[in-house]
């Protein structure tokens, strides 16, 4: 393990702030999700969480773990191949257009495109219905309902 000399308290509701440097090494955005593992009931370990779904199309189906990233077979194909885009074939949606409700990447949606859509739907027939209804009646956690809310509120739908 290394010692960084860097100190932090928790706030009054069991908040820490991780300090910029380590944030910026380890490639941690605002909003990215943390795993929290327990090493010999002592140590804490914070660590970036990283899904099995594909970095790049958010597939879940024939997904390869490489450089510690998960790529599905499909994008592993394009990277070996990077003209594949040519004249002629269609380039997959963004994850959020909004000009379109169609999905994206052959007729598939991701979990995240799907649960949006359906946090949408959630949202106009419960106008008035806080982050814990929302995640009852989708049944999720407040917080996946709070970090949908800011990808439909980032692409302007909300």
């Amino acid at each position: 393990m290394k010692d960084t000399g860097m100190i932090r308290s928790l706030d009054s509701l069991g908040r820490i702030v991780v300090p910029v440097e380590i944030r910026m090494t380890r490639n941690i955005d605002i909003g990215d999700p943390i795993e929290f593992f327990i090493l010999d009931d002592e140590v804490i370990v914070l660590r970036k969480y990283t899904s099995t779904e594909c970095t790049f199309c958010r597939s879940l189906d024939h997904v390869t773990y490489y450089k510690d990233q998960f790529i599905c077979n499909s994008c592993l194909r394009e990277l070996g191949d990077p003209h594949r885009h040519e004249e002629g074939e269609s380039v997959p949606a963004p994850r959020f257009a909004e000009e379109s409700t169609e999905p994206s990447r052959g007729g598939r949606r991701s979990k995240t495109e799907e649960m949006s859509l359906k946090l949408e739907k959630a949202m106009a027939e419960h106008p008035y219905a806080n982050q814990k209804e929302l995640a009852d009646v989708l049944g999720i956690s407040q917080a996946r309902v709070s970090q949908l809310k800011r990808k439909l509120s980032a692409a302007g739908k909300v």
